[in-house]
Parts: structure tokens; C-alpha cells; sequence
């Protein structure tokens, strides 16, 4: 009897099997490396974003009455604790009380705000990225002073005549009805009227601009301004550096 040839017999069970092992590793095993890659690449970023972010704001201790709204909720200033689990960038307050109220991102900014101020609260520079904050002035008067980390960063103050640029200063921004006022301490400030060129604003100097004017005058600080800048900045010099 003739035996089968070699070359055409079928394969039996034991080559199918070896068929079968000998297949490209399956795809599932890429998506797994790839998850593991996305998830250890989305766990840095997390933890980029948490160095980064800045101190939140605190209220420090007032010994004034009256509240604080924020956002539309009446917040007593004596409680500073209720205050600053309140405090969020972008949240929009106004002072009702007899008294300034000091609010603090440590190491980076100091806001005072004097009673009847009403603003947007800016949201404090990163430490490495999304170093430029924004914040607006409604009506009152805000004081302000930065710290050693704002070094690099940018703070933009809107109010309805003006906007002023802060890169490392003390100063007062003043929103009243007949227009807007910057005293300058120390530092240097720039000021924009609303359809208007921008001016630099130098130490122990004040810019005005009239509500619905393109220009700007300039002349020396308020003198009631002068003192109560020199406070607010030695006053929390501690937590400012």
C-alpha cells in the first residue's frame, strides 16, 4: 500500500494547535500599555496642577461689625473661619461693615477692602504657569499690596473707567462716581482709560481718570492714601515674604 505524501497530507490536531500559539500578540495588551501610559501621564498633570496652585484666600481677624456679601450671602466679619470657606477667585463681594477687612493669598497678595467696596475677587498667580490674575473694582476703594512670590506675575484691575495693570506693588485703586483714582506707593502701576493710551505710574504718584474721558491726569499720591499703605504693607509684611 502506498504512504500518504508528506507535502499534501492535512494537518492534524497538533498543528492546528500550533497555528494557534503562533498568532501576533493580541491588541489588548497595546490598549493596556497605553491606559498605563494616559494614566501616569494624567497623574503628573494632577499633581502639576496641585504645586501650582496658589494659596487660597483667607480673611484675616476684624474686630468691625457688619458682613461681608458674598456672592448675595451676608457673611459676619468677625468670622473669619466662615469667611474664608467662602472666599473663591471670581466670587463677587461687597463690604458692609464699619471697618476695612484685610483678605490674603500668602506670599502673594494682600487686599484691603474699605466698607462699601463692592469687586470680583482676582484669582492669585500660579507659582510656575497662569501667573496673570483679573479682578474688578465696581465701586469703593481697594488697597493692595504683593509679595515676594508674585515676582513675574500679572494682575489686571478693571473698573467702570479704567484698567490697571499691577506687576509688583502697593497701591490703591479707587472707583468713585466721578471716575477712577490709582495712588501708587511703591512700585509701578499702568493705567488705561477705557478708549484711552496706557501710562506708567510711578512712586508716590496718583493717575485719575475722569468717567467717560479718553485721557488721564497725573499728580502727586492722596495724602490720606500715604499712611494707610504704609500700613497695610508693614502690617503684613510677615505674611507677604
Amino acid at each position: 500500500m502506498t504512504s500518504p505524501n508528506p507535502s499534501t497530507a492535512q494537518p492534524g490536531p497538533l498543528s492546528v494547535r500550533h497555528a494557534v500559539l503562533s498568532l501576533p500578540e493580541p491588541r489588548r495588551t497595546h490598549r493596556i500599555r497605553w491606559m498605563v501610559g494616559f494614566g501616569t501621564t494624567a497623574s503628573v498633570a494632577i499633581v502639576a496642577l496641585a504645586l501650582n496652585a496658589p494659596p487660597r484666600w483667607t480673611a484675616l481677624p476684624s474686630s468691625g461689625t457688619g458682613s461681608l456679601i458674598v456672592n448675595g450671602i451676608p457673611v459676619p466679619v468677625h468670622d473669619s473661619a466662615a469667611l474664608t470657606r467662602r472666599l473663591r477667585p471670581g466670587a463677587r463681594v461687597l463690604l458692609r461693615g464699619n471697618q476695612d477687612l484685610d483678605l490674603v493669598s500668602s506670599g502673594l497678595l494682600a487686599l484691603q477692602l474699605t466698607p462699601g467696596t463692592e469687586m470680583v475677587l482676582p484669582s492669585p498667580p500660579g507659582r510656575w504657569f497662569g501667573r496673570v490674575g483679573r479682578a474688578s473694582v465696581n465701586r469703593g476703594r481697594l488697597r493692595l499690596t504683593t509679595g515676594r512670590h508674585f515676582d513675574g506675575s500679572r494682575l489686571s484691575i478693571t473698573t467702570p473707567d479704567a484698567t490697571v495693570r499691577v506687576t509688583g506693588t502697593t497701591l490703591s485703586v479707587i472707583a468713585e462716581p466721578a471716575g477712577t483714582c490709582v495712588c501708587v506707593l511703591e512700585g509701578t502701576a499702568r493705567v488705561r482709560p477705557r478708549r484711552g493710551a496706557m501710562t506708567a505710574v510711578s512712586p508716590g504718584m496718583r493717575c485719575e481718570v475722569a468717567r467717560g474721558e479718553r485721557g488721564s491726569h497725573e499728580g502727586e499720591i492722596r495724602a490720606a492714601e500715604r499712611p494707610r499703605l504704609l500700613d497695610l504693607r508693614d502690617r503684613l509684611k510677615s505674611v507677604m515674604n
